[in-house]
């Protein structure tokens, strides 16, 4: 619950245009709370089938959300090694599932 309270202020300031640097932090944080989670819902029995790849997925999401906001400010910062690596880490699908 925590790592979707979390996601939630990420929307919030995603909607709210919010500075990069928070938004990446926001994002960074929401998906180390849903990699913790994934990992200690592994090895429950009692929980249903769908929800260790929920998890997953949404880990990826805010993992590649928080790069693509570390990148534009890498850009603004005219740090375009980093700005490429970062870019260069985002799989073609995440990409488009974020454009969604």
């Amino acid at each position: 619950m925590l790592a979707q309270a979390q996601e939630v202020f990420f929307l919030k300031a995603t909607s709210d245009k919010m500075k990069d640097a928070v938004i990446a932090k926001l994002a960074n944080q929401a998906a180390d709370f849903y990699g913790d989670a994934f990992k200690q819902c592994q090895y429950k029995d009692n929980l249903p089938k769908e929800v260790l790849p929920v998890l997953a997925a949404k880990h990826c999401i805010m993992q590649a959300n928080a790069e693509l906001h570390q990148s534009v400010l890498a850009k603004q910062k005219k740090r375009f090694g980093e700005e490429i690596a970062r870019l260069q880490y985002l799989h073609p699908g995440r990409l488009e599932v974020l454009k969604e």
